[in-house]
């Protein structure tokens, strides 16, 4: 399940960065491209482009969408703003299906991780890396605690429905959510269980309707909202939050 704005550039890119009228962009090429698209991420303006295409048709597109454009921008830049950049640091904040965390770290003779009501405690040793711990024993933590969620989720599922994956999985993706294969195995990415539980539950069940409706078709948005009723509700907040909650300088989200 893509991420929205989160998608990476297509393959084969040659970039350049152009700047019309108040505006910066990127410029990613590529010779798999037939028509222009706009990629607003991380409070930055790409143009997915043809390879052959002017620049001069490029800047007119970019124009013509630059209400569009200022909108986007405007409002992830001032989510980005809103948060403090991750430190893996104590007093900072995690979530933990929507819910926050704070971040308590020390030192001590050997690698703990546990959690005490809305507190994370995180212990590592003098010979550590600084730079890669406490994040990395934190990672492992949520990997550890999502793929306990699905085994629950799914020992539960399975009693009631006909959509069974043969295989789930947890990951690292920069640019979704999730991930259903042709031979109906499910993976998804750790950071999904940073945001609230109802928008979890919708993410896992739009891949469980990929296992019928390969595509995004009417019969799929049909499919998922039978599961999902209210699907529309956290297809918006994935696409609101997506760029700080996927993005490892933030890991976070504003509450609305």
């Amino acid at each position: 399940m893509p991420a929205g704005a989160m998608q990476q550039p297509a393959e084969d890119t040659n970039k350049a960065t152009k700047k019309p009228m108040s505006l910066i962009y990127q410029i990613n090429r590529s010779k798999k491209r037939r028509n222009l698209a706009l990629k607003v991420a991380r409070g930055n303006l790409e143009v997915q482009a043809p390879w052959h295409m002017s620049e001069a048709v490029i800047a007119q597109f970019v124009e013509q969408k630059q209400d569009w454009i200022n909108k986007h921008l405007n409002r992830q830049r001032q989510q980005l703003d809103n948060l403090m950049p991750r430190k893996w640091r104590s007093g900072e904040r995690l979530r933990w299906l929507g819910q926050p965390l704070k971040l308590k770290v020390s030192v001590a003779t050997r690698k703990t991780i546990e959690r005490y009501g809305n507190e994370l405690f995180v212990t590592t040793t003098a010979r550590s890396n600084s730079e890669r711990e406490p994040k990395q024993t934190i990672v492992n933590w949520y990997k550890e605690q999502a793929m306990q969620w699905l085994d629950q989720f799914f020992s539960a599922w399975s009693t009631a429905h006909q959509l069974n994956p043969t295989s789930w999985s947890i990951g690292d993706f920069t640019s979704k959510w999730g991930h259903c294969t042709r031979k109906r195995e499910l993976r998804f990415s750790w950071k999904l269980w940073l945001a609230p539980e109802w928008v979890v539950l919708n993410v896992v069940i739009h891949e469980l309707c990929h296992l019928q409706e390969f595509n995004h078709s009417k019969a799929f948005w049909q499919l998922v909202a039978q599961h999902s009723p209210d699907y529309e509700a956290a297809e918006q907040w994935l696409r609101q939050h997506g760029v700080t909650v996927l993005n490892n300088q933030y890991l976070d989200f504003t509450d609305d």
